[in-house]
């Protein structure tokens, strides 16, 4: 029988990261693969410190081949690394987002924590534990998506249902000239509104990370170039908050 959360380590209902270290959030509105690449890609792309927390069960992990280097149990966590960036994922089965259990402590000082978050939009923001106050308390969130009709049309249902006062949207695949006229007609007022604020970004893949998904192969430098531009967002904003 596959060992569960309940089995190993109970799950901890809060968690508070060092106040040096940012939190972003990437939720999927289409799969959970889209929101693991696009919270790979944002780590790789960082220039401090950064690890990627991968928060769905372990029977549907999609970074479990992402690392380069193994470095086993961190308690219900396994962790890798992908050069610089730490890789944490759930070691158990997990039933629902409550279920998660709290990030291991890493083994450097952190300035990014990128959570992959794996669940269901609607259930992750509104679960209870860390994982979902941590969304709900984030300034920024990211929401991962694919760019088809269904991938836009979903991201404008996550944008009506989302409060935080700073959403990003990534949309993986083609360059946005290259998309399709049906997706790009697909966009609804609140997607328009995002994308007239800068805060929607394409961020283009290809074939071979089609194919094979996360694995030890770099990332296209086409996507981590436009993640690092997703980075600035953040970054820029925080700054300005600082400032002010």
């Amino acid at each position: 029988m596959p060992a569960t959360a309940s089995t190993l380590d109970e799950p901890c209902s809060t968690w508070e990261a060092p106040p040096e270290e940012t939190i972003l959030p990437v939720l999927p509105c289409t799969d959970s693969l889209t929101a693991a690449v696009v919270a790979l890609a944002i780590a790789t792309a960082s220039d401090t410190p950064a690890r990627v927390v991968e928060c769905g069960s372990s029977t549907g992990s999609d970074l479990a081949g992402a690392s380069t280097a193994e470095l086993g149990r961190h308690g219900p966590w396994i962790r890798g690394t992908r050069g610089t960036v730490l890789i944490d994922r759930v070691s158990t089965m997990l039933g629902t987002a409550a279920d998660v259990p709290v990030p291991a402590d890493p083994d450097r000082v952190l300035q990014l924590t990128v959570l992959a978050t794996g669940w269901e939009f609607g259930h992750a923001t509104a679960s209870p534990g860390w994982l979902g106050e941590a969304i709900r308390g984030a300034e920024h969130v990211v929401l991962a998506t694919t760019a088809t009709v269904p991938g836009l049309r979903r991201l404008e249902t996550a944008l009506d249902l989302l409060d935080a006062s700073q959403p990003i949207a990534a949309v993986l695949g083609p360059r946005r000239r290259k998309w399709d006229k049906a997706v790009a007609h697909s966009q609804g007022p609140l997607t328009r509104a995002l994308d007239a604020s800068g805060r929607l970004l394409d961020l283009p893949t290809d074939s071979d990370l089609a194919i094979h998904g996360p694995c030890s192969r770099p990332l296209p430098t086409s996507l981590t170039a436009a993640a690092a531009s997703l980075l600035q967002l953040v970054t820029s904003h925080n700054l300005e908050r600082e400032l002010s």
